[in-house]
């Protein structure tokens, strides 16, 4: 996919990187860049996203997945000292199915309060038997290699 276009539109996240698109930039570095989104979920809630384009993190090398766990961390102490919460959810989604809107690759940082306007995430009514959650664990392990 060309750096600058997903699906024949331009990418909003490359034109920021760029500088041809207005931002609320709070960090940047030579491979990663972090702004308030236009629409955040709550005051502090930042993205960060690479500098050059890529879709998902399955389009992410390892040097560049290395940078992006190093900015994140970075930004994440900033909004934790920035929100004065301990309470932060990282939000990193890949493919429309899983609500990735904007095809270049970020992460959210959402600070989070007790009482907060974000919901909780994980649904209370997801139980799985033993037997499928064994299932499940030994289709990863195939798909990751046998563990030693």
């Amino acid at each position: 996919m060309s750096p600058a276009a997903t699906g024949g539109r331009r990418c909003p996240f490359c034109a920021i990187a760029n500088g041809t698109a207005p931002a609320r930039i709070v960090w940047r570095n030579t491979t990663n860049l972090a702004f308030i989104p236009d629409v955040p979920a709550v005051l502090g809630h930042t993205l960060v996203v690479p500098v050059a384009h890529v879709q998902d993190i399955w389009d992410l090398d390892e040097s560049a997945g290395r940078a992006l766990a190093d900015a994140t961390l970075t930004v994440a102490n900033g909004v934790r000292r920035a929100c004065g919460t301990d309470a932060l959810n990282v939000i990193q989604s890949n493919g429309a199915a899983a609500g990735q809107s904007v095809f270049h690759l970020h992460v959210h940082l959402v600070p989070r309060m007790d009482g907060g306007r974000m919901p909780r995430l994980w649904p209370a009514d997801a139980t799985w038997s033993s037997e499928r959650l064994d299932a499940s664990a030994e289709l990863l392990r195939a798909a990751l290699g046998r563990m030693p």
